[in-house]
């Protein structure tokens, strides 16, 4: 069950949920392949009463719509991010402290190259900033996908991609859900642009914050982020959390860590660390 607004863009119309004092800064948390803003729920109940929170669910997933006929253009990060940039405009927020879960980082990350002063500091996980599979490879993916679709059906290739996001079961079961919500062309052809890919550049020029979270089990990732490990020691402001039993979706495997962390971080790129509600009495988390 959606429970966002919505607005129409034109080309699509995007769901989206944005609250808390429009005085505080305005933090933006945003799902990867297959999720939609659902996956934030948590953080808008945990982070909304010390900033501005905005969940919001990328074209053809969660509650908003998806273009039809859909191709392969209709789903590039470009188009995405220009998205999220017609909603900030019709919101009237300037810029947003961004967290991206996967394909959401890889839309930040693409933000903040087109429209650098959108983003005022970046935060993913589950996302490496630099992917360069072939044409093969990203044609193959999309056949094995493809033919679970047809073995299994949609239902299944959801229930099979749920089961290995993460070993804990309420979260595969968060999971699945959202995957059911997503319209198959935009799991189909989101894939296909997020195989070939380089922002390294941008971490090394942007001069923004950038943040790394690490969930211990996510293998895939994990052992294909040394190029962007490596533009984060060329950058002049970085930092990398680890968050163990964690894999894909942190913030859903262990959410009370993912949590802390980010606190500790819109504590230090939000210009004033309003973390008085979740203080214990002696001042400690």
């Amino acid at each position: 069950m959606m429970t966002g607004d919505k607005i129409d863009l034109g080309s699509v119309t995007l769901e989206y949920r944005l609250s808390g004092d429009p005085a505080k800064p305005v933090v933006a948390f945003v799902h990867g392949l297959a999720a939609d803003m659902r996956q934030f729920a948590e953080q808008e109940s945990y982070f909304r009463g010390d900033y501005r929170v905005l969940r919001v669910s990328l074209r053809g997933h969660g509650g908003s719509s998806c273009p039809e006929p859909a191709g392969r253009d209709d789903f590039s990060l470009e188009v995405m991010a220009r998205d999220i940039a017609q909603l900030l405009d019709r919101l009237e927020i300037r810029s947003v402290h961004w967290v991206g879960n996967s394909m959401g980082g890889l839309v930040g990350y693409q933000l903040l190259q087109d429209e650098p002063q959108r983003v005022v500091s970046l935060a993913t996980f589950g996302t490496t900033a630099e992917l360069r599979f072939g044409t093969f490879a990203i044609g193959a993916i999309t056949v094995l996908k493809d033919l679970i679709i047809r073995l299994k059906g949609f239902d299944g290739l959801c229930s099979m991609a749920g089961r290995a996001g993460s070993t804990k079961p309420e979260a595969q079961q968060q999971i699945i859900e959202m995957m059911l919500a997503a319209a198959p062309p935009a799991m189909k052809y989101a894939q296909m642009n997020i195989g070939n890919y380089s922002y390294l550049e941008v971490i090394t020029n942007a001069g923004v914050p950038f943040l790394l979270i690490r969930g211990e089990h996510d293998r895939a990732i994990n052992r294909n982020l040394r190029s962007t490990l490596a533009a984060f020691e060329r950058a002049a402001d970085t930092r990398v959390a680890d968050v163990p039993g964690a894999g894909h979706y942190v913030n859903l495997d262990e959410p009370d860590a993912f949590n802390a962390v980010i606190q500790d971080w819109f504590g230090r790129v939000c210009g004033s660390a309003a973390v008085s509600s979740h203080e214990t009495p002696d001042g400690e988390e």
